[in-house]
């Protein structure tokens, strides 16, 4: 049984949270929506052309930055991803493109300042190095062997469509309802973590002071993280609490690319091999983005 005064501490929690973080959860879904309606057709194009020609890093930096725009979900990538492998685009650009389209989208991003401008952009900044990184590995390690197992998708070509603008209603409407009951669990959890968890645990074992913050982090972002929106305020409570900057991105790197929903998917179209390598890389990339980032603000103090 929860104390009345615990009830009522953590209902003032729930309605400070609400208030705090529900605009940039609903300014979220607005941008992702308008990227989804007038955009969508024009990034997948710019995709389809970025494996023509020119100096291979640029293509992995284009690809990526390209993926991180790219508001389709992640069912709606990898087939995406198989048709524009069928049709002759780089193995090495693709894993860009689906790296930094796993880890972060424009709705994702808008969210991300709930936790302050510098998180947003070193979030972003990170996916998009860690597409770079990846389609760049691609091309190192895979060269012509084949990376991406087709066999299990039919041509899916017409994912891209151009959509009117009359259809923006029914995106935002789709993005509202999918996201607003992990937003709501995400504040609840934020609320009894709030009141019940101890700060000393937080800013010990995920603070700048321990070296292994980032390690914590993003192991435990494999089994807890559920949906980029449920997560924002847990996040941004364990900041509060003595969480460090590098151990926020570990946990942010790591959780989409280990979400059970997602990995299932990554899984058909990589098979098992190549799936294995995708989570080691993954999280191998977000240890060393969060050690990187706190050894560096330990460094300019």
């Amino acid at each position: 049984m929860i104390a009345a005064g615990d009830a009522e501490r953590i209902a003032e929690l729930l309605a400070l949270q609400l208030v705090r973080i529900g605009p940039y959860w609903i300014a979220g879904t607005i941008v992702g929506s308008l990227v989804s309606v007038l955009l969508s057709s024009r990034i997948l194009a710019a995709i389809a052309r970025s494996g023509r020609g020119g100096w291979a890093p640029l293509k992995c930096a284009v690809a990526s930055l390209l993926g991180a725009a790219s508001p389709v979900c992640m069912y709606g990538t990898i087939p995406l991803i198989a048709s524009l492998a069928r049709g002759g685009a780089p193995q090495y650009v693709l894993g860009s493109f689906m790296i930094s389209s796993i880890l972060i989208n424009p709705n994702l991003f808008a969210f991300s300042f709930a936790l302050g401008a510098p998180i947003a952009f070193l979030r972003l900044g990170a996916c998009f190095l860690g597409g770079i990184a990846a389609g760049l590995l691609v091309r190192a390690f895979f060269g012509n062997r084949e990376l991406f197992s087709l066999s299990a998708f039919e041509d899916a070509g017409g994912q891209g469509r151009e959509r009117s603008l009359r259809e923006f209603g029914a995106s935002l409407w789709r993005g509202f309802s999918k996201t607003a009951p992990y937003f709501l669990a995400g504040i609840l959890l934020t609320s009894l973590f709030d009141q019940y968890f101890p700060r000393e645990w937080a800013a010990e074992s995920l603070g700048p002071r321990n070296g292994f913050g980032p390690i914590i982090a993003a192991s435990v972002g494999v089994p807890a993280y559920l949906c980029g929106g449920g997560t924002i305020p847990l996040i941004a409570a364990a900041l509060g609490m003595g969480m460090s900057p590098g151990s926020a991105l570990a946990f942010m790197l790591s959780g989409p690319a280990t979400k059970l929903t997602n990995l299932g998917a990554v899984k058909i179209l990589l098979g098992t091999r190549n799936f294995i390598l995708y989570v080691a890389f993954n999280l191998a990339f977000a240890i060393a983005a969060g050690l990187a980032t706190d050894a560096v603000l330990n460094i300019i103090g």
